[in-house]
């Protein structure tokens, strides 16, 4: 066997390689995204079915209180109606098609602090998807996953997060001073709820470096670096073909 051959084997194995690790990211988001609409618009919708079954039996005995059940009913529609929304937005944001990466990492932000339950601290420089979009998209999952862990699990009051371009790479560093963990929980697989393995493996797919550091009471800071040359350079490639 030639050296050339020998070459385009790696090649082939390590693109089979990346595409099971693609599959089971891709999994890994199902099961998470059929996991949130479990627990909770569906069991949402269940229990306003419920209401309204109830309120069907006072709307001529207590027509007050039928009322009141069915505005409650509204209200609780609303607020799912807008978790839906958001599930859309998550699965692909608009802005990432029409505004680009920089916009979509402020949605993402926007959509952390919704109800303003944290003191930001936000620096992004002119980030864009002249790489491939499987770049911009495997890097905007990668934030997302970061993100939601801090809304779901850090109980923290303040998030910073400053994304920074130079020729050569992207970098992103984000904290949190929230609860913590110590990576003995996070490389449990009782506690993969965490998601430091999908963002583990989007990272690696994009050739990039990860650093974790975390402490009980101390918060949590991710510091991720993704090179741009060979991305760009597929782009181009691909152009040029």
């Amino acid at each position: 066997m030639n050296i050339d051959e020998n070459i385009q084997k790696n090649e082939c194995s390590c693109n089979i390689e990346n595409g099971k690790k693609i599959v089971e990211m891709l999994e890994t988001e199902r099961k998470r995204i059929v996991s949130e609409l479990h627990d909770t618009s569906l069991q949402n919708i269940a229990h306003f079915v419920h209401m309204i079954e109830l309120a069907s039996l006072y709307i001529d005995k207590d027509p007050a209180r039928a009322k009141m059940e069915l505005n409650s009913v509204s209200k609780g529609l609303h607020n799912v109606i807008e978790d839906i929304r958001s599930t859309i937005f998550n699965l692909r944001p608009m802005t990432f098609d029409d505004l680009g990466l920089k916009a979509s990492f402020e949605r993402l932000l926007d959509f952390l602090n919704a109800d303003r339950d944290y003191i930001m601290d936000v620096e992004i420089d002119d980030v864009s998807c002249e790489t491939d979009d499987y770049f911009c998209i495997t890097l905007y999952r990668v934030v997302q996953e970061c993100l939601l862990n801090i809304k779901k699990h850090s109980h923290a009051t303040r998030v910073s997060f400053h994304c920074t371009k130079t020729e050569q790479q992207y970098e992103i560093l984000i904290q949190d001073n929230g609860k913590g963990f110590t990576m003995e929980e996070a490389e449990d697989k009782a506690n993969s709820h965490f998601g430091l393995e999908l963002i583990h493996e989007g990272v690696n797919l994009l050739n990039g470096t990860i650093h974790v550091s975390s402490a009980i009471g101390h918060g949590t800071t991710i510091d991720i670096k993704v090179p741009l040359d060979s991305h760009s350079a597929e782009k181009k490639d691909g152009k040029d073909k």
